[in-house]
């Protein structure tokens, strides 16, 4: 087949233009094929005849494109089918694909024609008016770099992000497919009928197609939990990648070559914009919001856009609502631009005088390596908080401002009550407290008061003391301590933010098995509540149990890479029983019963599955088993994947047995996916130093060089590689190393604070209890604030951070503020679950 991927700057590939997203016109296509094809184009087909210039093939002429940037042109010929169709012959809407595919296009008509009437509703403005003959067509593409592509009229997708199987696709890929399809139908607004003027305010596009790709998608198909899942999945994710030194700000004036405009697709631009606008949202209320929305679009459609112009509206809608006057001299313009500007974002430090219920408020910088960034930037904050006295969590209008670097507030009431700001984590900021409080949140959430903190409150404590605790604001003694509430917890955001914070502490102390192994058995302990509600099996798959059973897909992909044993032998059984019997896997519970079972199985096991997978049809599937295969336990199975990763097409195979576009997945999966296979992948590749010339050969030996748990697996690793003469190769093993190294030194500064938990367990602070001081928390000078305007320096023009993946869902992985490969949908890798789900989530 033929097929596009013009965005960023490929367009220019396929014929002479101004291949440049200010610059915009109409377009008249006219595609020749054979007669056994199809063509599909940006509109519908005016007239077929047979070609003056090509004897024995047909011309398809197209109506003419409405105005817009060359980057959104798309065509297709290939052998396709027309898998589903709508019925509303006044708004076509079909879905193409090979024609083997059975009816998986089902649900993507299904969920895709929902979302486009809900976004019509939303801007008040009409998708089939856009342009003469405007129709909507998806297409399922094999192998496809970008993920998903929001090209006008006809986008693209790979296909396990949008062709759906009830029968065998899991409840990550049904929520994935509709996630997606709300992202690139999002940016007919976004980025189609108004684009950005130049990359380097590629937010404008992305920013708000993440956003609505949750906020919609949770209106089309409430029991997903969208907006739930946006907390753990976008907000958190973001935070991470934007609290490294090389982030980059929302709007880039060092964006002007091709390298820095594809690095610009980046989580930053994706998943902060989208937060950004979820606060900005909250602090204008929706009516307002919406309202400058709506005239925002209309000013600019058909037209490029600066920040400036959507300020502009939203400043002239909160004029008219009033939405800012209760905040002096504040205006949308002087609010964003202190987020959009400047790369990072601020820590707030609360310190609470009990006798008193005097508040003071610190803002600085924060920087996940060293707590406190130099940079030390100020932001417009909008403020939110709430106390136990009176727990009021939805009321999420900002009750004042943050512009200065310290702020007194009066809590409205005395004697020891704890308080919790950002009230659903609605704004893009961190919070630490005093130790006071820390321990009056703690016996909170450790009681049934825990019910009144709202459950994405709870996600936010965890995400922060985890953070806190790895940049040495907090000590892991104490982040542990605060923790201990997980016992207790069995609602989903606060376990997926918990599963990211311990895989990354797990993969710390795996330089020392004792350790790691007492941090094991305090998750165990701490997994029973939710194991007691969610169980270890699938009971059914209706709607109010989507949510439970994406949760038990993560915790037990969690728990059995964690040795549970429970969970250990119920994938080994359901494993075992597929395997001899062929009795069906619930597709829920494939991730982690296909891992578990070729974790303790033999060859043979891993060959069964093998041949199971070269044999697959269905896309996500596929991936799935991918994720699944560098599980394996058995050495020579592993160097039979790990020989398909190096060279896909084997001289048997007619096809490539993995596609390029599951090359992260496949590597994240050989590396990540069992923890005693880096040493193995090191040794293969000493064995096998030819594929050292192949680019996958070179990201192995980066991501297996970079797990390295100590001095004498470094210079057994330095020695074999020694004679390499790859400079690729050369660079990776550098790299790898210096990580391990790295990680060596974390973990020596570190893990007396976690042995000191190990020792004592929970401890309460309030009733004679102790624990070490943390070691930066800073006390507040009590002086009056001032209040400077925050800073909007120009940005770093560091080039992204490039290890591994950035965390979304569970993940052990560091983050990277880069989407993989330019397009609406990119995606990064996890070990499999972990890996292949961030991998996803930073598609779009």
């Amino acid at each position: 087949m033929a097929t596009t991927q013009f965005q960023p700057g490929h367009a220019r590939q396929a014929f002479p233009c101004y291949d440049e997203p200010g610059f915009k016109a109409t377009f008249d296509i006219i595609l020749v094929r054979d007669d056994s094809l199809i063509s599909l184009s940006n509109m519908p087909i005016e007239a077929t005849v047979p070609s003056t210039l090509y004897p024995q093939k047909k011309e398809d002429i197209y109506y003419t494109t409405p105005i817009m940037s060359t980057y959104l042109l798309a065509f297709i010929v290939a052998d396709y089918k027309r898998i589903e169709s709508g019925t509303n012959v006044n708004r076509p809407f079909h879905i193409y694909a090979r024609g083997n595919v059975g009816n998986t296009g089902k649900y993507s008509l299904e969920v895709g024609e929902k979302l486009l009437t809900l976004m019509e509703s939303y801007t008040q403005y009409d998708y089939y008016t856009m342009a003469n003959k405007m129709e909507m067509k998806q297409a399922a593409i094999p192998d496809f770099s970008a993920g998903a592509m929001e090209n006008w009229g006809l986008l693209t997708y790979r296909e396990a992000l949008i062709l759906y199987d009830p029968e065998n696709s899991n409840n990550f890929y049904k929520q994935r497919i509709a996630n997606i399809i709300s992202h690139e139908i999002a940016h007919m607004w976004f980025g189609n009928l108004v684009t950005c003027a130049w990359w380097d305010t590629l937010w404008l596009n992305e920013g708000f197609a993440r956003y609505y790709q949750y906020y919609m998608t949770d209106k089309a198909e409430p029991h997903m939990g969208f907006k739930t899942r946006f907390i753990v999945e976008q907000l958190q994710m973001a935070m991470l990648s934007d609290s490294f030194s090389n982030a980059h700000a929302l709007t880039n004036p060092a964006v002007s070559d091709p390298d820095s405009v594809s690095n610009h697709f980046s989580t930053i631009t994706y998943a902060k914009g989208a937060s950004i606008l979820r606060m900005t949202e909250h602090l204008l209320g929706g009516d307002t919001y919406e309202k400058g929305l709506r005239e925002y679009l209309k000013k600019r459609e058909f037209n490029t856009a600066e920040p400036k112009d959507l300020f502009e509206s939203l400043d002239a809608a909160a004029n008219t609502d009033n939405s800012l006057a209760d905040y002096d001299d504040m205006t949308i313009a002087k609010y964003f631009a202190s987020w959009s500007e400047k790369a990072g974002h601020p820590l707030l430090t609360v310190h609470v005088d009990h006798a008193s219920g005097r508040m003071t408020v610190v803002q600085t910088q924060f920087d996940v390596n060293s707590g406190v960034s130099s940079d030390n930037g100020l932001w417009h904050i909008p403020l939110t908080w709430t106390r136990a006295g009176n727990p009021e969590f939805e009321n999420l209008k900002p009750s004042e401002f943050m512009s200065g670097p310290l702020k007194i507030i009066n809590r409205g009431s005395t004697g020891r009550e704890w308080v919790i700001f950002n009230k659903q984590q609605s704004g893009f900021y961190r919070v630490n407290y005093d130790a006071t409080t820390w321990a009056l949140l703690t016996q909170a959430l450790r009681s049934h008061e825990r019910e009144a903190i709202h459950e994405y409150n709870r996600a936010q404590i965890v995400d922060d003391v985890f953070v806190l605790a790895r940049s040495n604001i907090l000590s892991y003694t104490r982040a542990l301590n605060i923790l201990s509430f997980l016992e207790f917890e069995d609602k989903y955001a606060p376990w997926v933010a918990a599963i990211t914070g311990f895989n990354f502490a797990l993969r710390r102390l795996a330089h020392k098995t004792e350790e790691q192994q007492k941090l094991k058995d305090i998750i165990f302990k701490s997994s029973a509540a939710i194991i007691q509600r969610l169980g270890y099996t699938e009971a059914s798959n209706a709607d109010p149990l989507f949510m439970d059973n994406l949760l038990r897909m993560h915790l037990m992909t969690f728990l059995c890479n964690a040795g549970h044993a429970q969970c250990s032998q119920t994938g080994k059984e359901y494993f075992k029983a597929w395997r001899e019997s062929g009795t069906r896997i619930p597709p829920n519970m494939r991730p982690w019963v296909y891992c578990e079972g070729l974790r303790t199985g033999d060859l043979a096991d891993f060959d069964y599955f093998w041949n199971r997978y070269v044999d697959e049809d269905l896309s996500n599937e596929k991936v799935v088993m991918i994720g699944a295969a560098g599980c394996t336990g058995n050495t020579e199975a592993l160097h039979k994947f790990l020989s398909v990763i190096v060279d896909p097409k084997p001289t048997e195979q007619s096809t490539e047995l993995i596609r390029p576009q599951d090359y992260s997945a496949a590597i994240s999966s050989a590396v990540t996916s069992n923890e005693y296979n880096t040493m193995k992948v090191l040794e293969w590749l000493k064995d096998n130093p030819s594929h050292l010339q192949n680019g996958n050969g070179v990201s192995l030996l980066r991501s297996a060089a970079s797990r390295l748990l100590n001095e004498a697996d470094i210079l057994k690793v330095e020695n074999w590689f020694a004679s390499i003469t790859s400079d690729e190769a050369i660079q990776a093993i550098k790299d790898g190393i210096a990580t391990s190294n790295n990680n060596i030194k974390w973990y020596n500064s570190r893990v007396g604070e976690f042995s000191d938990y190990f020792e004592t367990g929970y401890f309460d602070d309030l009733t004679g209890g102790s624990v070490p001081p943390d070691p930066t928390t800073p006390e507040p000078t009590t002086a009056e604030p001032t209040t400077p305007e925050p800073t909007t320096a120009e940005p770093t023009t560091a080039e992204p951070t490039t290890d591994e993946s950035t965390p979304a869902e569970p993940t052990t992985a560091e983050p990277t503020t880069a989407e993989p490969e330019p397009g609406s949908a990119n995606i990064a890798s996890l070990s499999f679950f972990t890996l292949l789900v961030t991998l996803i989530i930073n598609m779009v």
